[in-house]
């Protein structure tokens, strides 16, 4: 089975920027034994641009999937949790609600993964395939990066669906 990595695609250069998010959201209670510390509904101003284009996935700052993302997700992983995000821009009396996935992380990073000299980054991304089977839409384990993945089937529903903002990239499995 092939896997690919779910990203926010570069080529839109006016994605919402959420200022001082970890002031509310900090990234390490974005697993389930910490998900608690989070509202369930969090409130963002947004910064940047005046007409902020609204993506289907959001990934700079938080992992952050539109509705239409969610609904396509929960026909995969239907057990995963979600705290809700508005993003507001009241200049353009603009706002969109986000869900931020609360996945659990999976141990499956390959030893045949390199790291960047920071040790922060996984420069190539290499999965233990028997650690993933059977799953479709998961959080690899890893400090520092939000690393989202899922299988073909997963990406290919997505990618029907005509949604904005996403770009795949194939990820390696261990040999």
């Amino acid at each position: 089975m092939e896997y690919f990595r779910l990203k926010q695609d570069p080529e839109y250069r006016d994605a919402p920027v959420i200022p001082e998010v970890l002031k509310q959201i900090d990234w390490r209670y974005v697993t389930p034994q910490e998900s608690h510390r989070i509202n369930n509904i969090t409130v963002f101003q947004l910064a940047g641009s005046d007409n902020p284009d609204f993506l289907d996935l959001l990934d700079r700052q938080l992992f952050l999937v539109s509705g239409l993302l969610k609904r396509t997700m929960d026909l995969y992983e239907p057990t995963l949790h979600y705290k809700s995000v508005i993003l507001v821009n009241k200049a353009q009396k603009l706002q969109q609600t986000y869900h931020l996935p609360i996945f659990p992380p999976v141990e499956c990073l390959s030893k045949e993964s390199i790291m960047a000299p920071d040790k922060i980054k996984v420069k190539h991304l290499v999965l233990n395939q028997a650690a993933i089977a059977g799953k479709y839409i998961f959080k690899v384990k890893q400090g520092y990066e939000n690393i989202i993945i899922a299988r073909l089937d997963a990406v290919e529903s997505i990618l029907r669906r005509g949604m904005r903002g996403i770009k795949v990239y194939r990820v390696d499995l261990e040999k």
